[in-house]
């Protein structure tokens, strides 16, 4: 006979539903987190240059940080390169 854990499962065959549901809930936050980035980036991308220097980046880190994957946030790619753009 199986051994049976909670909710019908087989022991070990899968991770506790609470262990699961959170890690979805981390990946969906973190998913809304790049969309929203991604959102903030594009609006960034018709400021002048203007307030693009007084914010601190330049149009090749915003064209860098638009070209990755919609699952990675902009501003970990900006800030992975910061120093490399710097005047």
């Amino acid at each position: 006979m199986d051994m049976i854990t909670y909710a019908g499962h087989a022991a070990g065959a899968i991770e506790p539903p609470r262990a699961f549901r959170h890690r979805l809930a981390t990946l969906l936050s973190r998913l809304a987190r790049a969309h929203k980035a991604r959102r903030d980036f594009q609006a960034l991308r018709s400021a002048n240059d203007h307030i693009l220097d007084d914010i601190g980046v330049t149009r090749a880190q915003i064209d860098i940080a638009l070209a990755a994957p919609f699952w990675v946030n902009p501003c970990d790619r900006i800030q992975g390169r910061r120093r490399t753009f710097r005047r």
